[in-house]
């Protein structure tokens, strides 16, 4: 009996033969170390090493001040650092072929720029939001925002996270901005009125962010028109979400030869 390809394939790629991914961390933060303990549980991981400029505690694992000291080759990168690490990922990337998953928030233009031509190399999942539930959320303004901006509705951004973050707005919040951008034609996002006296345009999406205490991370879109107000909102109640988040990313790259992939793209 003659097996179809599709399902031929699908069998071969099932546990990958039982081969498990060579994964090398960058960075042993808190949410490093969250990462780290995930990847240890499953049995599809293989993490060989951290990286990482300063450690406040011993990792099981062997541990490396960058990437220059591995003398293993990996087939992902998992990123919860710094962007500063940027040129040190892609250099050590794209000498082995390993792909990348970015989930480090706060990178320029220009290292953007960098990315995404190393992603003409290897195979790169960049975002600053791995949750699920983030992913959603981009299907479902992709879906409504138009028409809501179409119908007279003022489109705002709020997001709130803890008071140790350091970048404002959130990429997350970005993200969002970008999808309904690419929906809605000429848009312009506003992210302080303080300076602006007058009232507000038709086209502007406006970007607030709020600091304070431990909130992990809130994300809300409203759309207010006339004598009612609809809004859309997502809680991450746990930083779990986005261990998980970047873990599924690393599985979804390991068919991936080479592109830049996001929560738009990858699934």
């Amino acid at each position: 009996m003659k097996i179809k390809k599709h399902y031929l394939m699908q069998w071969m790629n099932l546990k990958n033969w039982g081969i498990r991914m060579k994964v090398l961390l960058y960075g042993y933060g808190l949410m490093g170390k969250k990462v780290a303990h995930q990847l240890r549980e499953k049995d599809e991981f293989d993490l060989i090493g951290v990286v990482s400029y300063e450690f406040d505690e011993k990792a099981p694992e062997a541990m490396y001040s960058n990437l220059t000291e591995v003398q293993d080759c990996a087939d992902v990168i998992i990123d919860f650092s710094h962007p500063n690490n940027l040129d040190d990922i892609l250099a050590y990337a794209k000498k082995n072929k390993t792909k990348v998953v970015f989930a480090t928030t706060g990178f320029s233009k220009e290292q953007l720029d960098k990315i995404e031509e190393a992603s003409k190399e290897i195979a790169i999942f960049q975002s600053y939001n791995t949750s699920f539930g983030i992913q959603m959320l981009t299907k479902i303004l992709r879906q409504v925002a138009k028409e809501f901006y179409d119908n007279g509705y003022d489109i705002e951004i709020l997001e709130k996270h803890h008071n140790q973050k350091i970048d404002a707005p959130s990429g997350t919040a970005k993200l969002l901005y970008e999808v309904m951008e690419d929906e809605i034609q000429g848009t312009t996002p506003v992210y302080d009125r303080s300076s602006l006296h007058e009232k507000r345009k038709k086209e502007e999406i406006g970007i607030q962010a709020l600091r304070g205490g431990t909130i992990f991370g809130e994300h809300e879109i409203m759309f207010a028109g006339l004598d009612e107000i609809i809004e859309i909102k997502h809680t991450a109640l746990s930083k779990d979400v986005f261990v998980q988040g970047a873990l599924a990313a690393a599985k979804a790259l390991q068919d991936k030869e080479a592109g830049l992939f996001t929560l738009k793209t990858l699934y």
